[in-house]
């Protein structure tokens, strides 16, 4: 099978792709460091193959694998130990679907493809700084929404349920840290890491950005308590994702900041993610009252319009801002036939 080149030449790159030592470019253009390094493939995945390869991948896995693989799973584990089976199954169930979805996506990218797999986004280069920096901003993130809901009024602790609160949850707080982070990891290969840059090699960017932002809030929308605004906020949540990859040239950062976002949310805060109940236990937990324009309702308070502002104003930053990289020197001046003729007779003056 031969994947056409966006020129017309049947494979092979026609420009080097970016190696370890080259200049690391954020910029916004094809010659991304993270879209250039897809022209190390062998074959690269053409338009209308990538498309519903990645929008419906995690779709088949997680609607229709899963639950196939769920009722022999729970009865192993339950075999195996009942108090893990009733806290954690739906971590474990989670964790493993999405590491089925990542075990497909590797094998695409080395079999099919032909390509290093750490060209989707993962040079070490960008680890100590883009993990660092994803964390914090989350953080930041999560903080800003719940510390305006609680300057309102909407959002006030309330005593233990179910689930355990403070240092009795702090096992379930750790493997909750482990499921989001394979989570949010892969969604942010198979969109930001594959799917966008996939596409972005040659129809660039802007088109890129916005088909991926199209599947990854599709994705999502299936969740309950889905409506207009979580549906604007989703939109703003892919954008900034999309935006902060392409800046910092890989995707560690948008992987920290997509699970540290998940995570402080739900085990943290201890409030709905996307209109799902934290479990396992959280550091802390809040009741919302108000409106659900401002909550976010039973999405949780990513839904609310004080999301809606902090994740707006955080994708203007990132599109404004310059990125990690290197900044691309302008191309010199052309000279003019005098210019050149006067240069030639200083060089070669006796």
């Amino acid at each position: 099978m031969y994947m056409i080149h966006p020129r017309g030449k049947i494979r092979g790159p026609d420009r080097p792709a970016c190696h370890e030592g080259d200049m690391l470019r954020t910029d916004l253009s094809r010659d991304n460091s993270l879209v250039a390094d897809v022209r190390q493939a062998r074959l690269i995945t053409p338009l209308w193959l990538a498309i519903p390869l990645g929008g419906g991948l995690l779709i088949v896995v997680t609607a229709l694998l899963a639950p196939l693989a769920v009722p022999p799973l729970g009865r192993l584990l339950k075999a195996l130990s009942e108090p893990v089976y009733a806290t954690y199954f739906s971590s474990i169930v989670t964790i493993l679907a999405f590491a089925f979805t990542a075990l497909v996506l590797f094998l695409w990218v080395r079999l099919v493809e032909g390509r290093p797999f750490h060209t989707i986004g993962f040079r070490i280069r960008g680890a100590l700084l883009g993990i660092p920096l994803g964390l914090g901003l989350a953080l930041l993130f999560t903080t800003l929404i719940m510390g305006g809901l609680s300057a309102f009024g909407m959002a006030t602790p309330r005593p233990p349920g179910n689930d355990p609160i403070g240092m009795a949850a702090m096992q379930g707080i750790v493997v909750a840290a482990v499921m989001f982070g394979v989570q949010a990891s892969t969604e942010e290969m198979l969109y930001r890491g594959w799917m966008q840059n996939v596409i972005a090699v040659r129809q660039g960017a802007f088109l890129a950005i916005l088909i991926v932002t199209v599947a990854f809030t599709w994705a999502h929308s299936r969740n309950p308590g889905f409506s207009l605004l979580p549906g604007v906020n989703l939109v703003l949540f892919a954008v900034f994702l999309s935006l902060l990859t392409l800046r910092t040239g890989g995707l560690w950062a948008g992987c920290a900041w997509h699970a540290g976002w998940n995570w402080s949310l739900s085990n943290l805060w201890g409030v709905p993610l996307s209109g799902i109940e934290p479990e396992g236990g959280s550091a802390m937990a809040w009741h919302l009252s108000g409106p659900a324009v401002l909550t976010g309702g039973a999405w949780g308070p990513e839904g609310g319009l004080l999301a809606t502002a902090v994740l707006a104003g955080a994708t203007v930053w990132v599109a404004l801002w310059r990125g990690l990289g290197a900044r691309i020197p302008a191309p010199a001046p052309a000279m003019t036939p005098e210019a050149r003729l006067a240069a030639y007779r200083a060089t070669h003056r006796r």
